[in-house]
């Protein structure tokens, strides 16, 4: 991973998070789902504090020993996706907070974000327990990791991108925002499509035959369909 992104991580993230736990806290008086963004904030500067600061580890490098056998170069997808999650995530409060209402906020829109975010999380955690080791926040693959099929794994080739799809249009729909409706197809949509596409290519070229019949028995992140 570049310097660039590994100082966002460590530096800047921490700080956006804060932002956003201050942005629930705004909006916990009139919208449950204030709640939900001041856990993430506060869950992702501590969890940077603890895994990082504390427990030295790097974070957005799988715990497997082994050499990097293929990885992306540039991280391209870390910033297309990042710029999706932050239309979503930041955006709508604001527009809850600060601009006039053009769609209804009433109490239907402000649970059904909750239930939303909840499954997000419930998903992406769900996909992390899973992957274990072999979890990595760079796209890379290292010598001698598994390729994980089970868990939410068995469905979909993707969960926890479904996960973060799924909090960020939950986030987007409980603030009523119809610029952050309007950001998940227009950013965040295709930024999890291009990152999905250099990670299977990576997968791909790893794992060989094995990877190819996993793809054919599942889909990337909606069941069924895609």
């Amino acid at each position: 991973m570049s310097r660039v992104a590994v100082f966002f991580l460590l530096v800047v993230a921490p700080i956006l998070a804060v932002l956003l736990a201050l942005l629930g806290v705004k909006s916990i008086p009139t919208n449950p789902l204030g709640w939900l963004l001041l856990l993430v904030g506060v869950a992702y500067t501590a969890g940077v504090v603890i895994v990082y600061f504390i427990r030295k580890q790097r974070f957005w490098e799988s715990a497997l020993d082994g050499a990097t056998a293929h990885e992306e170069r540039g991280d391209h997808s870390l910033w297309f996706i990042t710029l999706g999650m932050g239309a979503a995530f930041y955006i709508s409060p604001v527009e809850y907070l600060y601009l006039s209402a053009i769609l209804p906020r009433n109490a239907w829109m402000s649970f059904s974000g909750v239930g939303l975010v909840t499954l997000g999380i419930a998903l992406f955690i769900w996909a992390r327990r899973a992957l274990r080791e072999n979890y990595s926040g760079h796209v890379s693959v290292k010598t001698g990791q598994a390729l994980v099929q089970n868990g939410p794994y068995r469905f979909i080739r993707h969960p926890a991108y479904a996960g973060q799809l799924l909090m960020a249009l939950g986030v987007a729909l409980g603030y009523a925002s119809l610029i952050g409706l309007l950001a998940i197809p227009a950013l965040l949509l295709p930024g999890l499509v291009y990152r999905i596409r250099v990670e299977e290519k990576l997968l791909a070229e790893h794992f060989g035959t094995q990877y190819i019949q996993y793809m054919r028995r599942t889909k990337r992140l909606f069941p069924g369909l895609w």
